[in-house]
């Protein structure tokens, strides 16, 4: 069971790697309800990439606790 979980969050760490490096790619592939309609795109903010990237920091940091 331990090479499970050690797979898990290995694969968990990966996922948070990729949210902190292409977020505005993950944003744009996400669920279209989260998105924003096109009429409010006209003043784009860097909400959305951050909250990517501090997602992808708290799974990079789940994915490492167990190693720790």
């Amino acid at each position: 069971m331990t090479l499970l979980w050690q797979a898990v969050h290995v694969g968990i760490a990966v996922l948070g790697v990729a949210y902190l490096a292409f977020p505005a790619r993950i944003h744009a592939f996400g669920f279209e309800f989260l998105r924003r309609s096109p009429s409010e795109e006209s003043g784009a903010s860097d909400a959305p990439v951050w909250l990517y990237r501090g997602i992808g920091a708290l799974l990079v940091f789940i994915g490492v606790a167990d190693f720790i």
